[in-house]
This record gives structure tokens, sequence and C-alpha cells, in this order.
């Protein structure tokens, strides 16, 4: 009969905010032998750094799908880093979460000068727009008007929002995303940009839309989504199936809460981000994938995790208040 394997100790934030500075100071580009070595008789001296030198090396590796988001000076992982962008810029901030607390991060509205409306960390907000449609902002979110005699035009910079529009036939009403238009039909109806992976999500509670996506090979693709229905566009522009989605469902974020239907973990951490005062990070593509069927408070991420972690085979290890790494 076999003997399950002993686990390692979880190594402590100390042991882990150590690791994460020796890996960065590795990755420096002016790293000696005598680094090198340093770092095996550090990470030799007990399990404890042993675990947390491969969990630093790991979110080292992890950090190359990170980056910057220029809009909104929020980190988002997903998507290769831009020119400009290390891993040890990223990492270092990291760092300085378990060092210094998150203050910065957690204190830090949607910061973008372009932005009419914005929302900071857990807040959300309900603005009425010149023409009397009214714009449900969630948390770090923000949007810029582009309203005109011919067309009455939402940028959503970053974030999610949820639109109620008054009928004006004269001039359509129009959400700008990235390379996707929403054109309302006589409409209330949700964008959201906050999914895992660059994905866009429009949900539709009355009448319907009409998207257009410019891909990425050049095509435009076009199609209705009514009431009740959900569609998601992918980080290359192409348009997914159309899914039946409840308008509570839609519509849950507005009170709080999260409902996932059969939603990836990926896509529900992303929700919760805009409300954790850290940093949330997911370890393997796997882990990601996993699909979660719940309804979780997102005033109070930290419950909302522990939750998750009693429902799937993951492990949420907090590192610090401002760093919890997801991994399966």
């Amino acid at each position: 009969m076999s003997q399950d394997q002993p686990k390692r100790p979880l190594p402590s934030p100390e042991a882990s905010d150590e690791a994460l500075r020796w890996v960065m100071r590795l990755n420096s580009g002016t790293a000696t032998a005598a680094d090198r070595r340093g770092f095996e008789i550090w990470r030799k001296r007990s399990d404890e750094h042993e675990e947390a030198a491969r969990e630093a090396e790991a979110l080292w590796t992890d950090a190359g799908y990170l980056h910057l988001d220029p809009q909104t000076g929020i980190v988002k992982p997903g998507r290769p880093i831009k020119s400009g962008q290390t891993r040890r810029t990223i990492l270092t901030g990291v760092a300085g979460f378990v060092v210094l607390g998150g203050s910065l991060w957690a204190t830090a509205a949607f910061r973008n000068r372009n932005a009419d409306y914005e929302t900071g960390l857990g807040e959300t907000r309900t603005v009425t727009l010149p023409d009397g449609s009214r714009a449900t902002l969630n948390a770090r979110s923000g949007i810029a008007l582009a309203f005109s005699q011919l067309e009455r035009r939402v940028v959503l910079i970053g974030g999610q929002a949820f639109f109620e529009v008054e009928p004006e036939s004269a001039r359509p009403f129009r959400v700008e995303i990235s390379d996707v238009l929403v054109t309302a039909l006589g409409t209330a109806f949700d964008v959201d940009s906050n999914l895992a992976d660059g994905a866009v999500s429009i949900s539709v509670t009355q009448h319907a839309v009409e998207v257009a996506s410019s891909s990425r090979s050049g095509s435009l693709e076009r199609l209705r989504v009514f009431e009740s229905q959900a569609v998601t566009i992918d980080a290359n522009g192409h348009i997914g199936p159309i899914a039946t989605q409840a308008s509570s469902v839609t519509t849950a974020w507005r009170k709080g809460m999260y409902i996932a239907e059969n939603r990836t973990l990926g896509d529900v951490v992303a929700a919760l981000r805009s409300y954790h005062q850290g940093w949330l990070v997911i370890r393997g593509e796997g882990t990601a994938k996993l699909l979660v069927n719940a309804v979780l408070n997102l005033r109070t991420p930290d419950e909302s995790l522990d939750a998750l972690a009693s429902g799937l085979p993951i492990s949420v290890r907090r590192l610090s208040p401002y760093l919890v790494v997801i991994s399966g």
C-alpha cells in the first residue's frame, strides 16, 4: 500500500517575500555567480525556504503574462507584457505590497485623465448622462462621453457598466470598448471588460443590442443580442455563441453579489479583483479554467475566496493582505 507523501509546509509571508527578492535579483541582468550560490544556500536551509523559492519562481514565470494597463494603471493578467513593462517591474510592486502594505493599491481609484466618470476600489456609482440615460459603474471602472448631434457614444475605458438607455431615434446610443461597438435598440444592457484573457461580455436585460466587433484577422463580425441573452467577445475580436442569461444574473453585481453559472474560476477571480485590496494571482491555466457554480459576495472577497476553496480543488495562499496566490 502506498503512503501519502508529507505535504511541504506553507511558507510564511516573510519567507515568500525574501524568495521574491532573490528571484528578482537573479533575473535583474546583473546577478553574479555569488548571488546564485547564495540563493541555492538560502533555499536549502529549510523545507519552508524551498517551497517559498518554488513559489517565487512560478510567480516570476506567471508574471510574463501580466501587464500594466496604460489606460487604468491596473495590473492585469492574461496578456503579453508590452514594451517597457518587465517581470521585474511588476514583481517589485508585488514585493512592495508584502513589505509595505497595499495602501496605494487599496485606495487608488480608476486612473485615466480622459474618464468623465470613474470609481475606486469596491465602489459602485450610478450617473445620469446628458440625454437622461443612466450608467451604473462597477468598482474600478471608468467611462468617457463622446456625445454629438449624430450619436450618443460612451467609451468604456475599463471595468464594467450597466446602461439604461433613454430612447432617441435621431441619435443612436452606442458603447465602445476596444474594437467592440454595442448599439442600443431601446435597451438596458451590461458591458463587462473584467473577464479573464482580455475577453468582453455583453448581456441584455431589456429589448436588444447590436454587437459589432473588428477581429484581428480584419473581418467585421455582427450579431444581435436579445433580452435575457449574453455573448462574449474574445481578445482576438471573435464573437462567441449566444447564451441564455437571466437578468438577475446580469444585474447581481449592482447588489454586491456575483452569480456564477458555469463560469471559469479565472472570470470569477477577475470579478473579485475590483473589490480586493491586493493582487489576486491564479497559478496554472488548468486552475483558471475550473468551472464554478456559486453565489458570492463581492464586498467580502476574502470570504468568497474561502468559499471557492471549500468547493473546488484549489488552495488559497495569503502571502500578505495584499497578495493572494490561488493554485490547484
